[in-house]
């Protein structure tokens, strides 16, 4: 799978923010491939492994900052990326909209981040939403608790509270389906 560099920053970004004393550890504890990512100018509209960009920075991050754990890691990553997207006139129209609106655009934008993924809404109501999605391998399942946390934040945005974001993983071999419920009040 590859991701847009736009989603890739996010990462950095976050450590940066949170924890720029240990930026450089967290770049040193990098393997090289993933290393020189983060060093190079990350363009938004380049395509990058989604492993060595996101997964494990992601993971690196959790080991310093968060006890190891990834899931929580994962979350509040996403979280970051969806106040850094969804900011000025984007955080307005996200809070007068609906949040089943704004999760079926989100999916939309979604597909435009990952390659080859399908991803679309399967289930839309007045205070529930799920989003699925597919061709994803199980070596990426921590993607899935990064758009949790966008999701999560963007609830927040749209002024509902949610109750609750779950992930479902489906694996069948090496394949990987997902499907995301967010339920708010």
């Amino acid at each position: 799978m590859e991701i847009k560099g736009s989603a890739v920053k996010a990462t950095p970004d976050f450590v940066k923010a949170n924890h720029l004393k240990n930026y450089s550890d967290w770049l040193k504890s990098l393997p090289s491939n993933s290393r020189k990512i983060m060093e190079d100018p990350i363009y938004a509209t380049t395509w990058y492994p989604l492993i060595e960009s996101v997964i494990i920075p992601t993971q690196k991050a959790a080991d310093l900052f968060f006890n190891g754990d990834y899931n929580k890691a994962a979350r509040e990553i996403g979280r970051f990326s969806a106040d850094i997207a969804l900011k000025g006139i984007y955080k307005i129209f996200v809070r007068i909209s609906s949040p089943q609106f704004v999760l079926s655009r989100a999916s939309n934008i979604f597909s435009t981040y990952y390659n080859p993924a399908v991803i679309k809404v399967i289930e839309s109501g007045e205070k529930k939403a799920v989003l699925q999605f597919e061709k994803f391998s199980v070596d990426e399942k921590l993607i899935m608790e990064r758009i949790a946390g966008w999701i999560e934040h963007t609830l927040e945005i749209t002024l509902k509270s949610p109750l609750q974001v779950t992930v479902e993983n489906i694996i069948n071999g090496k394949e990987l389906t997902a499907k995301i419920t967010a339920v708010w009040d």
